[in-house]
């Protein structure tokens, strides 16, 4: 509930042999697992999970994501030792600033709206950038665009826009051995940092030329096409936790850009804004931006940078944790290759026919992923799954039940 969701088999061993549950302990099973999730979990959870057995005698607890977090034992109330994240095949303690930011996430507050806690704040560089665009800035202006509070205090915005905003930016470019090639660091008024690294970052957007033999016509590519690289850089500045004691960093590799903010995907995950989902974790500074011509559109980034790069599974580029969020673009120019081969390699090239087939396809996306996950790609029983894999001798899992993983060791049987 406090990541996204998931299901428990109860009968089922580790290597995934189903045991299933004696019919005479049923009764009892099912009751003590009704007064787990009714009186042992907070916030009330009744609603988001649903138990029952299978066909194969084996307890099911298919849990959804939830949209009151934290969730956390009664005994020891919102604590490290009582709230818990699934994290793959295993889980683990929340920390006490993961805690704090469920809080903050799902509750009806902004981090932007409280007040700051520096009150001596100047605006020189947001005033001059509202001027030279011909907009207005001034205190009869501040309530309005959410820089002074009813009790005229500064906002946590305020703080953002200001001359004294603590926000720091790293910017950095790595050799091949991970080397210092370049670093520097963006601080002062968060459009401030927009700018001089928007236009920073373009240094490094290189565009080769090629005529080929045939045609004569010239070929450019830029190394982050489109507006890919100016796209994934304001959704760092948008949507950054900026109540967390972390960077935005921008890192320039040989063959790709990673861009890190503090803080994941606010309330829904990768899948949701791949959807289109808009997600503001900082409604009042986009408004903002946007009105000052960083945002064209509203919620457009991700769309845009799919157009920059329509060979490319998008998902692939994106990860969220709790803590934070990385957009990874690829340098189009690194190692340029004919047409086609930069496709990434876990794009898979044809639709799985059979079950094997998307089974080999699941893992090598995810190669930790579980027997009953793969039992839902594929509809049909986590017994079903066990003998695919030990029939196909193509598949071998190597370690723990905890910490092992996958292994495609062969092509598979025709």
């Amino acid at each position: 509930m406090n990541a996204e969701g998931g299901s428990i088999y109860i009968g089922v061993e580790d290597d995934g042999t189903v045991i299933g549950i004696d019919n005479n302990a049923r009764d009892s099973l099912d009751l003590q697992i009704s007064s787990i999730i009714s009186d042992a979990i907070k916030i009330d959870a009744r609603s988001l999970i649903r138990h029952y057995f299978n066909e194969d005698n084996v307890m099911v607890i298919e849990v959804m994501k939830g949209d009151n977090k934290p969730y956390y034992l009664s005994s020891t109330g919102p604590r490290p030792n009582g709230t818990y994240i699934r994290v793959g095949r295993s889980k683990r303690q929340a920390t006490d600033g993961e805690i704090i930011s469920m809080i903050r996430d799902y509750s009806k507050s902004n981090w932007e709206d409280e007040i700051s806690p520096k009150q001596e704040l100047h605006f020189s560089y947001t005033n001059l950038y509202f001027h030279d665009k011909n907009m207005e800035f001034g205190e009869d202006k501040y309530f309005t665009i959410g820089i002074r509070n009813s009790d005229s205090k500064f906002t946590n915005l305020a703080l953002l826009l200001s001359d004294e905003n603590p926000t720091i930016v790293k910017m950095a470019c790595y050799d091949n051995v991970l080397n210092f090639k370049y670093k520097k660091e963006f601080s002062g008024s968060i459009i401030k940092i927009a700018n001089d690294i928007l236009n920073e970052a373009e240094m490094f957007n290189i565009t080769s030329a090629v005529i080929p033999d045939v045609g004569g016509i010239r070929e450019e590519t830029k190394s982050y096409p489109g507006k890919s690289l100016r796209e994934a850089i304001l959704n760092a500045l948008c949507h950054a936790d900026y109540s967390m004691p972390s960077n935005i960093k921008i890192e320039f590799y040989s063959d790709r850009v990673e861009i890190t903010n503090p803080g994941g995907i606010y309330r829904y995950s990768v899948d949701d804004i791949l959807l289109g989902i808009q997600s503001f974790r900082n409604p009042k500074l986009i408004a903002l931006l946007h009105k000052l011509g960083f945002i064209e559109n509203y919620g457009t980034g991700i769309k845009r940078i799919r157009e920059a790069y329509p060979n490319y599974d998008i998902g692939s580029f994106l990860i969220n944790s709790r803590q934070w969020f990385r957009v990874t673009l690829p340098d189009l120019n690194h190692e340029k290759s004919p047409l086609g081969d930069n496709v990434p390699q876990n794009v898979p090239q044809n639709v799985p026919q059979t079950d094997l087939d998307k089974i080999i396809v699941a893992i090598r996306k995810n190669n930790q992923i579980t027997r009953s996950d793969l039992a839902k790609t594929i509809g049909k029983s986590v017994k079903t799954v066990a003998r695919i894999i030990k029939e196909s001798n193509c598949i071998s899992f190597n370690g723990s039940s905890k910490t092992g993983h996958w292994e495609i060791i062969n092509k598979k049987k025709d």
